[in-house]
Parts: structure tokens; sequence; C-alpha cells
């Protein structure tokens, strides 16, 4: 005889995202995009006597201590509902504030993409189960925290990442975007292909599977074959032209050494783990940001054709450091 008490049927992979959330006030001229970190405003803030009023978390942790009540909503769409281009900046006095729709805000349970900067005082690197406190550097931001921290580091949620690869860990420190070169030696020729591999995003036809994408130049012209700087110019032209290269990383070109650069705001990066227990479909997924550390994680790989010798600086990108993006969380 089945188990009566169990309200929901936990063998269909469909289920709804475990949470609870509220619409709240916003204090006036702050940007609420979702995933920040807000905190019940103070006393002189409050619009009415509801104490449902909220601002970003403030910075200056030792001395700020948080009221905080949770994350906004991944799924809420700004101040002017689903009209328009979406406006995440409240309005810029309280008199205009009264009669705007609410925040939503996760005040406990699951966010996918919470708002991360590692590089304040005192934070941490971030794994699975890591404590989150407000940011000492970006308000509305979130960073590690060491568990069982004291007076004026109340825990706003914790991270939720996977135990190993792409993502598992989102080190501490300043920003610094990771890298890689490609130098074209040999001599370049009318017709020569130069080509650079990148690691893409996962996708849900192959979870779990590390994705590649090849770009090629088309041949090149004389005038791109004068030297390995120009080969190296149309190189660079043809890789920011592409859409899916250039939404996450940035070439550059100096003396015919080709450096390619995570974008400092590069779009958020799929990551599959499955398949799930029947062999069909997706275990779970997650976006990441490759910013700063994470972006050491991605491969790198190039090649040509004819008379120009391409030789990568490494297999993998480098010298990233800190992090500064989204991450998914559980709200507590």
């Amino acid at each position: 005889m089945p188990y009566l008490g169990q309200t929901t049927d936990l063998t269909s992979q469909y289920l709804s995202i475990r949470r609870v959330s509220d619409s709240f006030r916003a204090v006036a001229g702050q940007v609420f995009a979702p995933g920040s970190a807000v905190q019940i405003a103070p006393l002189d803030k409050q619009v009415y006597g509801d104490f449902a009023t909220v601002e970003l978390t403030t910075v200056a942790l030792t001395s700020s201590p948080q009221n905080s009540i949770g994350l906004v909503s991944d799924a809420w769409p700004g101040f002017n509902g689903s009209i328009g281009t979406a406006s995440y900046t409240s309005p810029s006095t309280a008199q205009a504030v009264r009669g705007t729709s609410g925040v939503d805000i996760v005040e406990a349970g699951f966010h996918p993409a919470a708002l991360i900067d590692q590089s304040g005082t005192g934070a941490v690197s971030i794994t699975n189960g890591s404590p989150l406190v407000a940011s000492d550097a970006t308000a509305g931001y979130m960073q590690g925290a060491a568990a069982g921290a004291g007076s004026g580091y109340g825990i706003i949620a914790n991270a939720l990442l996977p135990s190993t690869g792409i993502g598992a860990t989102l080190a501490a420190g300043a920003l610094a975007q990771a890298a890689q070169t490609d130098t074209l030696t040999g001599t370049p020729a009318v017709g020569d292909t130069l080509s650079i591999t990148v690691q893409a995003p996962y996708n849900t036809s192959s979870p779990g599977v590390v994705q590649k994408v090849t770009y090629t130049t088309p041949p090149l012209t004389s005038a791109q074959a004068a030297s390995v700087t120009t080969a190296a110019a149309a190189l660079v032209a043809y890789l920011n032209g592409q859409p899916g290269f250039s939404q996450y990383f940035t070439a550059t070109n100096s003396s015919g050494v080709v450096t390619v650069t995570v974008n400092a705001a590069a779009a958020p990066f799929l990551v599959t783990f499955g398949p799930g227990i029947d062999g069909q479909g997706v275990a779970s997924s997650f976006y990441i940001s490759i910013s700063g550390a994470v972006g050491n994680s991605l491969t790198f790989a190039v090649s040509s054709t004819g008379g120009t010798t391409s030789t990568a600086g490494g297999a993998a990108f480098t010298g990233g450091t800190g992090y500064k993006g989204t991450a998914p969380v559980m709200v507590v």
C-alpha cells in the first residue's frame, strides 16, 4: 500500500521549482535586476507601516549589517510588467513609487541566477553549499563567506553548484578575464586558412558532453597574406564578426599574435548533466558565467593551412581570477 502522506509524485522529471516568493515595494532610484540581493529598508525609508519596502543590500559588511529578505526573482518582468522593454530601475522619488508594480522576491528556495561578485574584502571561494552573504564590493550582489560568519554577515543563500567540472568553484579575488594566444609564424600565402577552436556551451541533445566549435577564415586574399600581422588581422576580424564567438570572446592582434579573451559580460554558458535515469533527456542543467577563473576551464586549440604556422599558447584558457556573474543558489 502506498505511503499516503506523500503529496508529490517524485517519479516525474517535470516537477515545479520549490520556492517561496512574494512582492515587495521598492525604494526610489535603485536598479532591481533579477538575481539582486535585497533587504528590508530602514524605518525612515519605509513608504508605509507594513515594513514591505526593500532596497539592495549594501556594502561594507562589518559596519552595515544586513536585514536581507531574499533575491529578486528571475521571473520578475520589471516595473513595466510585460509591456515593452523590461525596466528594473525604480522611480526616482518615494512619491512616484506609490502605485508602481512591486518587486517579486524569492524568500526561500531555488534561484537559478543569483548575482555574485567575488572581489569584495573577506570573500572566500564558493563551492556547492557555501554560505553567501552580501557583497563587500557591489550593492545587490553576494560573495562567499566562511561557515559560521559572525555579526554583520547574515547568510542570504547557499550556493548550489556541481561537485566537479566547470562552475564547481567560484574563486575569490580581484576579477581578471581568462585568455589564450595564437601565434602566427611562417610565410602566409594566398589561399591559406586560419582556425581557432574554442569550447562552446553544452547542449541538451548530448548532455554532459563537452562541445567545441571551430572558426575558420575564408582563404586569405593577397592583401591579407602580406605578412603574419595582416593574416592575424584577418583572423581577428573574422572571429569578432561571428555571433557565436563574439558573445563569449573578443580577439585582438599584436604583430601576428592573436589573443582571445573571455568577455567580461559574456552570455550565460549552459552546462548540462545526464542523461536522466531513463537514459533519455537531461538529468539537470544550469547556466554559469565564464567570468574570471571559471574561464580557465575552457579548452582552446588552433590550426592553419598553407604557409602559415599557428601555435597555441596552451590547450586551455588561463589567467582568469575572481568571479563576477550569476550562479544557482538556495535562498535560506
